[in-house]
């Protein structure tokens, strides 16, 4: 995915959950940003995507059919989801995850779009979109919703967190724009279309799970291979508190 609009603020996500020196594969990476952010920020990060521009660290290949890479302690997916397919992603995730891995994944729920939305977008969006609840439905109905992609995931993996993103500003690439959104989600005022999830491999045993994991707002308390326990402050990367629930 070009340009670093998508990936923003999730980098201090992964980097606050993860130890230096992990192994994380950017699927769907596009031109290889977050994957030369994450080797950066002191990661083994590689990148698979079938467009994939020549690079050391990008494999110009499906995450489906991708072998011989190993596993590793972190998956991550931005805005990759809504237009894969999900039982054979999903299926991908867990094979390239460590037992104890952790996926990350960025995507928006085009379902949540509705007549707040639309007008936000008429007063800032200055192109001739048809941005009317029925033009974004017909733009968009051929992608997975929200319910699709969160039930994917929880067919094979344990959520721990979820959060409700803004979408909309990041669409325009009007940074400016997204913590007045983020400020209007957070009063119920508009639709938050993004979302991320942190989720786990789960493991052997009865699932203990069910339904949509909570996002405590403020600091969240992660644990990873049972002794790696980690405090990310949301508040500090966000103008705003991280909503609770989901979309």
């Amino acid at each position: 995915m070009a340009g670093s609009r998508w990936w923003k603020d999730f980098d201090a996500a992964v980097a606050a959950v993860l130890p230096a020196g992990s192994r994380v594969l950017d699927v769907g990476c596009g031109d290889g940003g977050l994957v030369n952010r994450l080797q950066g920020l002191g990661f083994d990060a590689l990148g698979v995507d079938p467009a994939a521009p020549v690079h050391p660290r990008l494999i110009r290949e499906p995450a489906e059919r991708v072998r011989g890479l190993g596993r590793f302690d972190a998956v991550i997916a931005v805005m990759t989801l809504h237009h894969a397919e999900l039982d054979a992603m999903t299926s991908a995730f867990t094979r390239l995850l460590r037992p104890d891995g952790r996926l990350f994944v960025y995507d928006f729920d085009w379902d949540s779009y509705d007549d707040r939305a639309a007008d936000w977008l008429a007063r800032h969006d200055s192109s001739a979109a048809d941005n009317s609840v029925a033009g974004w439905r017909r733009e968009h109905g051929g992608l997975h919703a929200g319910a699709a992609i969160k039930e994917a995931l929880e067919a094979r993996f344990e959520p721990l967190v979820t959060a409700r993103r803004p979408y909309l500003a990041r669409m325009l690439a009007r940074p400016d724009l997204e913590a007045a959104e983020h400020a209007l989600i957070d009063v119920q005022m508009l639709p938050a279309l993004g979302f991320w999830i942190v989720a786990a491999v789960p493991r052997p045993g009865p699932r203990r799970f069910g339904g949509t994991a909570r996002l405590i707002p403020g600091a969240v308390n992660f644990q990873m291979s049972g002794s790696w326990p980690v405090s990310f402050d949301w508040r500090r990367h966000h103008p705003h508190p991280v909503c609770t629930g989901t979309g």
